[in-house]
């Protein structure tokens, strides 16, 4: 049965290109597993709608029956709105059309959503990283005036065994091995610690030996603090694609690269190296694995609203994050670092509300600190 179009008075309605701008340069949205909502108090005593229904949606005629629906939505819930907003309303990606009275109450519990986290001067965020990788964001976080909560979801341990990366450091002393390629400061710290318990007088000669590549400007740093030396290699784009590109063209010559990672990850740098003409070789420094139990007391923050973000800094965050706190998730903003984790999320079910522009803490911190809430 279609619903009747029951068109908004202009009083109703956003109608302008810098209106809608507005309300998304305020970077304060909540969503759940229909709608997404963008909100900015307008100076009136009565809410007005936007909608936004991309081509990604669907077709002309689904994305025509969302905007009736929202708008009848919007219509029948104008007496339990919040007064004094400008909204923008867009529908979920991969989401059935929904009925009237679905939407309407989406919109009402995302909108009031949004009027309790503004209501709070301090923002809370979560972070999800170990303890002792959390704690540089912590203390900036702290510093802007933030209330700052870790939980952290995975564990970073050394290896079962050390035996492999025992034999590949003795060839990489050698001349084995072209480069080496590091996915993390934890590759750096584990592999060095180890390195440390086989002294030698020149582990990673400069020049003409190994060279060195990393994913990003934070493993770079890491990689400096620990050996005085510069990365070789920082791609521009801060991901195990952007390394891979980077390494192409030695790829292409043949050369050997020992990757040093994590116990589980994508194998997407491996496979690009590998159909270039590489020859890699993976070894896992150190495992991560996922805590099953978070802290009850952040749970129950969780359950009530009052964490505003949580920072997702990896996709295998993404994955404990969703077993840890399951639908509690739709309680707060995801913070995603990049576009992959951003697509783990999604595909869990939990899209993210923000994406960094740089795969980095620093771009995750530049997102929180807008200060919107999400």
């Amino acid at each position: 049965m279609s619903v009747p179009l029951n068109r908004l008075p202009k009083s109703l309605r956003l109608r302008s290109t810098g209106q809608f701008q507005k309300v998304f340069a305020a970077r304060c949205s909540a969503s759940d597993d229909t709608l997404i909502l963008f909100a900015v108090p307008n100076e009136l005593t009565h809410c007005r709608l936007g909608l936004s229904v991309s081509k990604k949606i669907g077709n002309a005629v689904v994305r025509n029956r969302w905007k009736r629906l929202i708008r009848e939505a919007f219509r029948k819930s104008q007496s339990e709105l919040p007064d004094g907003l400008d909204l923008v309303v867009l529908p979920q990606r991969n989401v059935d059309v929904r009925t009237v009275k679905h939407l309407e109450q989406s919109m009402k519990n995302l909108a009031a959503k949004i009027v309790k986290r503004t209501a709070r001067k301090t923002p809370t965020v979560l972070l999800t990283r170990p303890e002792h990788q959390a704690e540089p964001m912590k203390s900036q976080l702290e510093t802007l005036g933030f209330q700052v909560l870790v939980q952290p979801t995975i564990d970073i341990l050394p290896p079962e065994s050390w035996q492999e990366t025992d034999e590949t450091i003795q060839q990489l002393r050698q001349g084995e091995f072209d480069w080496l390629i590091f996915s993390s400061s934890n590759g750096i710290r584990f592999f060095f610690d180890r390195m440390e318990n086989n002294p030698h007088p020149n582990p990673l000669p400069e020049g003409e030996g190994t060279k060195i590549a990393v994913v990003g400007s934070g493993t770079g740093a890491a990689l400096y603090q620990r050996t005085g030396r510069h990365a070789d290699i920082v791609p521009k784009t801060f991901t195990a694609e952007g390394v891979a590109e980077a390494l192409l063209p030695e790829a292409k010559q043949g050369k050997r690269f020992l990757h040093l990672r994590a116990s589980r990850g994508r194998d997407v740098l491996k496979r690009s190296l590998i159909d270039a003409g590489g020859v890699v070789i993976e070894i896992a420094v150190y495992q991560s694995k996922d805590r099953t139990h978070a802290d009850p007391q952040i749970v129950d923050l969780m359950r009530s609203g009052k964490i505003d973000f949580v920072t997702v800094t990896s996709s295998a965050i993404a994955g404990s994050l969703a077993k840890m706190f399951g639908e509690l998730l739709r309680q707060t903003s995801l913070v995603s670092i990049s576009p992959i984790t951003s697509e783990t999320l999604c595909n869990l079910g939990f899209p993210s509300q923000r994406e960094a522009n740089e795969a980095s803490p620093a771009g995750i911190l530049a997102v929180l600190q807008t200060r919107g809430t999400g």
